[in-house]
Protein backbone atom coordinates (compact mmCIF):
# COMPACT_ATOMS: atom_id res chain seq x y z
CA UNK A 1 0.00 0.00 0.00
CA UNK A 2 1.69 3.03 -1.31
CA UNK A 3 2.16 5.20 1.76
CA UNK A 4 0.94 8.85 2.24
CA UNK A 5 2.65 11.98 4.00
CA UNK A 6 0.25 13.61 6.74
CA UNK A 7 0.48 17.76 6.49
CA UNK A 8 -1.25 20.20 9.07
CA UNK A 9 -2.75 22.13 6.74
CA UNK A 10 -3.37 22.87 2.58
CA UNK A 11 -1.36 25.67 2.95
CA UNK A 12 2.05 23.32 2.74
CA UNK A 13 0.52 21.94 -0.41
CA UNK A 14 -1.47 24.22 -2.53
CA UNK A 15 1.69 25.76 -4.38
CA UNK A 16 1.45 22.44 -6.38
CA UNK A 17 -2.09 22.11 -7.67
CA UNK A 18 -3.94 24.34 -9.81
CA UNK A 19 -7.48 22.63 -9.43
CA UNK A 20 -9.46 21.43 -6.31
CA UNK A 21 -12.32 19.20 -6.36
CA UNK A 22 -13.34 19.14 -2.48
CA UNK A 23 -16.08 17.16 -0.87
CA UNK A 24 -18.78 18.57 0.66
CA UNK A 25 -20.39 16.38 3.51
CA UNK A 26 -17.97 15.74 6.43
CA UNK A 27 -15.27 18.19 4.89
CA UNK A 28 -16.99 21.59 4.54
CA UNK A 29 -19.47 20.77 7.35
CA UNK A 30 -21.14 18.09 9.40
CA UNK A 31 -24.88 18.89 7.93
CA UNK A 32 -25.27 21.74 10.77
CA UNK A 33 -22.16 23.73 10.54
CA UNK A 34 -18.52 24.72 9.02
CA UNK A 35 -16.04 23.05 10.66
CA UNK A 36 -13.60 25.38 11.89
CA UNK A 37 -11.20 27.09 9.24
CA UNK A 38 -12.77 25.41 6.24
CA UNK A 39 -14.75 28.67 4.99
CA UNK A 40 -11.27 30.49 5.70
CA UNK A 41 -9.51 27.91 3.96
CA UNK A 42 -11.69 28.40 0.85
CA UNK A 43 -11.29 31.59 0.72
CA UNK A 44 -7.66 31.47 0.71
CA UNK A 45 -7.49 29.26 -1.57
CA UNK A 46 -9.43 31.46 -4.20
CA UNK A 47 -7.48 34.56 -3.21
CA UNK A 48 -4.68 32.76 -4.79
CA UNK A 49 -6.10 31.96 -8.32
CA UNK A 50 -6.98 28.69 -7.62
CA UNK A 51 -9.86 26.84 -8.82
CA UNK A 52 -12.05 25.44 -6.62
CA UNK A 53 -15.00 22.72 -7.27
CA UNK A 54 -17.17 21.48 -4.83
CA UNK A 55 -18.27 17.63 -5.70
CA UNK A 56 -20.41 16.16 -3.65
CA UNK A 57 -22.51 12.96 -3.54
CA UNK A 58 -25.93 14.79 -3.02
CA UNK A 59 -28.77 13.06 -4.85
CA UNK A 60 -30.08 17.18 -5.09
CA UNK A 61 -29.44 19.66 -7.91
CA UNK A 62 -26.17 21.71 -7.69
CA UNK A 63 -28.12 24.90 -7.21
CA UNK A 64 -29.73 23.82 -3.88
CA UNK A 65 -26.29 22.79 -2.81
CA UNK A 66 -25.08 26.06 -3.51
CA UNK A 67 -27.73 27.44 -2.03
CA UNK A 68 -27.13 25.65 1.56
CA UNK A 69 -23.49 26.56 1.62
CA UNK A 70 -24.33 30.08 1.42
CA UNK A 71 -26.53 29.55 4.48
CA UNK A 72 -23.59 27.49 6.39
CA UNK A 73 -21.65 30.83 5.40
CA UNK A 74 -19.69 29.80 2.63
CA UNK A 75 -19.76 32.65 0.43
CA UNK A 76 -20.68 32.10 -2.78
CA UNK A 77 -16.96 33.91 -4.29
CA UNK A 78 -15.33 31.11 -2.62
CA UNK A 79 -15.93 28.80 -4.73
CA UNK A 80 -16.68 28.45 -8.58
CA UNK A 81 -18.90 25.54 -9.12
CA UNK A 82 -20.74 22.96 -7.45
CA UNK A 83 -20.96 19.43 -8.99
CA UNK A 84 -23.30 16.83 -7.52
CA UNK A 85 -23.95 13.23 -8.32
CA UNK A 86 -27.62 14.39 -8.42
CA UNK A 87 -26.91 17.30 -11.42
CA UNK A 88 -25.00 14.69 -13.48
CA UNK A 89 -27.85 12.01 -13.03
CA UNK A 90 -30.51 14.99 -14.07
CA UNK A 91 -28.17 15.96 -17.06
CA UNK A 92 -27.61 12.00 -17.71
CA UNK A 93 -31.42 11.31 -18.36
CA UNK A 94 -32.05 14.33 -19.83
CA UNK A 95 -29.51 13.40 -22.69
CA UNK A 96 -30.67 9.83 -22.85
CA UNK A 97 -26.65 9.60 -21.95
CA UNK A 98 -27.67 6.45 -19.66
CA UNK A 99 -30.03 4.58 -22.01
CA UNK A 100 -33.78 2.94 -21.53
CA UNK A 101 -35.29 3.50 -19.30
CA UNK A 102 -33.22 6.08 -17.73
CA UNK A 103 -34.84 8.71 -20.21
CA UNK A 104 -37.73 11.32 -20.42
CA UNK A 105 -41.07 10.23 -20.08
CA UNK A 106 -40.51 7.03 -17.73
CA UNK A 107 -42.25 6.18 -15.06
CA UNK A 108 -40.34 7.28 -11.71
CA UNK A 109 -40.46 5.28 -8.05
CA UNK A 110 -38.10 8.05 -5.78
CA UNK A 111 -36.70 6.54 -3.09
CA UNK A 112 -35.98 10.04 -1.56
CA UNK A 113 -37.13 13.33 0.65
CA UNK A 114 -40.84 14.04 -0.39
CA UNK A 115 -39.88 17.57 0.10
CA UNK A 116 -37.18 18.28 -2.13
CA UNK A 117 -37.30 19.63 -5.43
CA UNK A 118 -35.06 16.79 -7.43
CA UNK A 119 -36.30 18.69 -10.71
CA UNK A 120 -37.53 15.33 -12.52
CA UNK A 121 -40.80 17.12 -13.80
CA UNK A 122 -38.67 19.32 -15.40
CA UNK A 123 -37.05 16.60 -17.64
CA UNK A 124 -40.11 14.64 -18.30
CA UNK A 125 -40.19 12.00 -15.32
CA UNK A 126 -43.57 11.10 -14.03
CA UNK A 127 -43.41 9.72 -10.27
CA UNK A 128 -45.31 6.42 -8.85
CA UNK A 129 -46.46 5.97 -5.73
CA UNK A 130 -45.98 1.62 -6.31
CA UNK A 131 -42.56 0.93 -6.88
CA UNK A 132 -43.95 -2.35 -9.03
CA UNK A 133 -44.81 0.30 -11.66
CA UNK A 134 -42.14 2.21 -12.66
CA UNK A 135 -40.19 1.84 -15.19
CA UNK A 136 -36.93 2.95 -13.11
CA UNK A 137 -36.52 3.11 -9.22
CA UNK A 138 -34.20 6.31 -8.51
CA UNK A 139 -32.59 6.46 -5.07
CA UNK A 140 -31.00 9.92 -4.04
CA UNK A 141 -31.58 9.88 -0.75
CA UNK A 142 -31.86 7.66 2.82
CA UNK A 143 -34.91 8.74 5.15
CA UNK A 144 -33.03 6.56 8.07
CA UNK A 145 -33.31 6.23 10.93
CA UNK A 146 -36.71 7.67 10.11
CA UNK A 147 -36.97 4.44 7.74
CA UNK A 148 -35.01 1.48 8.34
CA UNK A 149 -33.06 -0.69 6.04
CA UNK A 150 -35.60 -3.64 7.12
CA UNK A 151 -38.60 -1.35 5.88
CA UNK A 152 -36.60 -0.01 2.45
CA UNK A 153 -36.52 -4.27 2.11
CA UNK A 154 -40.03 -4.53 2.51
CA UNK A 155 -40.80 -1.28 0.23
CA UNK A 156 -38.56 -2.17 -2.62
CA UNK A 157 -38.34 -6.35 -2.80
CA UNK A 158 -41.94 -6.52 -5.51
CA UNK A 159 -39.76 -4.03 -7.68
CA UNK A 160 -36.51 -6.37 -7.64
CA UNK A 161 -38.21 -8.91 -8.06
CA UNK A 162 -39.61 -7.48 -11.44
CA UNK A 163 -35.63 -6.88 -12.26
CA UNK A 164 -36.91 -3.40 -12.36
CA UNK A 165 -33.49 -1.12 -13.00
CA UNK A 166 -31.94 1.19 -10.44
CA UNK A 167 -30.12 4.44 -10.66
CA UNK A 168 -28.84 5.59 -7.77
CA UNK A 169 -27.24 9.26 -7.80
CA UNK A 170 -25.83 9.03 -4.25
CA UNK A 171 -23.40 5.80 -3.84
CA UNK A 172 -22.42 6.85 -0.56
CA UNK A 173 -22.91 4.10 1.79
CA UNK A 174 -22.98 6.24 5.48
CA UNK A 175 -24.33 9.72 6.05
CA UNK A 176 -23.39 11.57 9.25
CA UNK A 177 -26.28 12.41 10.76
CA UNK A 178 -27.04 14.21 14.89
CA UNK A 179 -27.63 10.67 15.93
CA UNK A 180 -24.43 9.15 14.47
CA UNK A 181 -24.06 7.47 11.34
CA UNK A 182 -26.66 6.02 9.27
CA UNK A 183 -27.00 3.91 6.14
CA UNK A 184 -27.26 6.17 3.15
CA UNK A 185 -28.51 5.82 -0.33
CA UNK A 186 -25.44 3.78 -1.47
CA UNK A 187 -26.56 1.31 1.11
CA UNK A 188 -30.29 1.27 -0.27
CA UNK A 189 -28.91 0.92 -3.68
CA UNK A 190 -26.73 -2.30 -2.06
CA UNK A 191 -29.67 -3.51 -0.57
CA UNK A 192 -31.51 -3.38 -3.83
CA UNK A 193 -28.63 -5.22 -5.48
CA UNK A 194 -28.76 -7.86 -2.74
CA UNK A 195 -32.91 -8.21 -3.63
CA UNK A 196 -31.84 -9.19 -7.05
CA UNK A 197 -32.56 -5.44 -8.40
CA UNK A 198 -30.10 -4.21 -11.11
CA UNK A 199 -28.18 -1.07 -9.98
CA UNK A 200 -26.51 1.79 -12.18
CA UNK A 201 -24.56 4.44 -10.18
CA UNK A 202 -23.54 7.71 -10.76
CA UNK A 203 -21.44 10.02 -8.22
CA UNK A 204 -17.85 9.06 -6.56
CA UNK A 205 -16.15 6.99 -7.28
CA UNK A 206 -17.62 6.58 -10.68
CA UNK A 207 -15.85 8.23 -13.56
CA UNK A 208 -19.17 10.52 -14.64
CA UNK A 209 -19.20 13.00 -11.86
CA UNK A 210 -14.87 13.59 -12.20
CA UNK A 211 -15.41 14.24 -16.14
CA UNK A 212 -17.94 16.29 -15.51
CA UNK A 213 -16.22 18.58 -13.08
CA UNK A 214 -13.18 18.52 -15.21
CA UNK A 215 -15.32 19.81 -18.07
CA UNK A 216 -16.43 22.92 -16.09
CA UNK A 217 -12.50 23.50 -15.40
CA UNK A 218 -10.66 23.27 -18.53
CA UNK A 219 -8.09 23.68 -19.01
CA UNK A 220 -6.48 22.44 -16.18
CA UNK A 221 -5.06 19.06 -16.32
CA UNK A 222 -5.34 15.93 -14.41
CA UNK A 223 -2.10 16.19 -12.16
CA UNK A 224 -2.54 19.73 -11.09
CA UNK A 225 -5.47 18.64 -9.45
CA UNK A 226 -6.23 17.49 -5.77
CA UNK A 227 -9.26 15.81 -4.72
CA UNK A 228 -10.13 16.21 -1.26
CA UNK A 229 -12.76 14.38 0.71
CA UNK A 230 -13.00 12.18 4.11
CA UNK A 231 -14.16 8.97 2.50
CA UNK A 232 -11.60 6.28 0.78
CA UNK A 233 -14.33 4.01 -0.29
CA UNK A 234 -15.33 7.17 -2.47
CA UNK A 235 -13.44 9.98 -2.48
CA UNK A 236 -9.89 8.49 -2.64
CA UNK A 237 -10.84 5.63 -4.47
CA UNK A 238 -12.76 8.04 -7.53
CA UNK A 239 -10.18 10.23 -7.36
CA UNK A 240 -7.27 7.43 -7.68
CA UNK A 241 -9.25 5.97 -10.86
CA UNK A 242 -9.69 9.87 -12.60
CA UNK A 243 -5.69 9.73 -12.42
CA UNK A 244 -5.70 12.65 -9.83
CA UNK A 245 -3.60 13.42 -6.71
CA UNK A 246 -5.78 12.61 -3.72
CA UNK A 247 -6.41 13.98 0.04
CA UNK A 248 -7.71 12.52 2.95
CA UNK A 249 -9.31 15.21 5.47
CA UNK A 250 -9.90 12.96 8.91
CA UNK A 251 -13.02 14.54 9.72
CA UNK A 252 -16.57 13.55 8.53
CA UNK A 253 -16.49 9.45 8.07
CA UNK A 254 -12.52 9.36 9.01
CA UNK A 255 -13.09 11.42 12.10
CA UNK A 256 -13.04 8.29 14.35
CA UNK A 257 -10.84 6.16 12.47
CA UNK A 258 -7.31 5.71 13.90
CA UNK A 259 -4.23 4.99 12.14
CA UNK A 260 -4.58 1.20 12.20
CA UNK A 261 -7.98 1.28 10.70
CA UNK A 262 -7.67 3.96 8.05
CA UNK A 263 -4.73 1.61 7.32
CA UNK A 264 -6.82 -1.07 6.88
CA UNK A 265 -9.54 0.38 5.19
CA UNK A 266 -6.91 1.45 2.34
CA UNK A 267 -6.37 -2.32 2.07
CA UNK A 268 -9.54 -2.87 1.90
CA UNK A 269 -10.23 -0.68 -0.81
CA UNK A 270 -7.13 -0.99 -2.82
CA UNK A 271 -6.39 2.90 -2.64
CA UNK A 272 -4.07 5.29 -0.62
CA UNK A 273 -4.40 9.12 -0.99
CA UNK A 274 -1.13 11.13 -1.13
CA UNK A 275 -1.76 13.04 1.97
CA UNK A 276 -3.91 12.64 5.06
CA UNK A 277 -4.88 16.42 6.71
CA UNK A 278 -6.62 16.80 10.29
CA UNK A 279 -9.51 18.36 8.63
CA UNK A 280 -9.86 21.15 5.81
CA UNK A 281 -7.45 24.04 7.22
CA UNK A 282 -5.05 26.64 5.52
Amino acid sequence: MQDYRSVGGLSAIASSFDLFLIDQFGVLHDGMRPYDGAVDCLKRLKAGGKTVVLLSNSGKRASANASRLEQFGFPRAAFDHVVTSGEVAWHGVKAHAFGAPFVPGSRVYLVGHDDYDYGLEEIGLRLVEDPADADFVLIAASLAPQMSLAQYRVALAPAARNRIPALCCNPDRLMLTTGGLQPSAGEIAALYAELGGPVSFVGKPYPAIYAAAIRQSLPVLPAATLAIGDSIEHDIVGGNHAGLTTALVRTGLSADADDAQLLEEMRRCGASPAFVLPSLRW
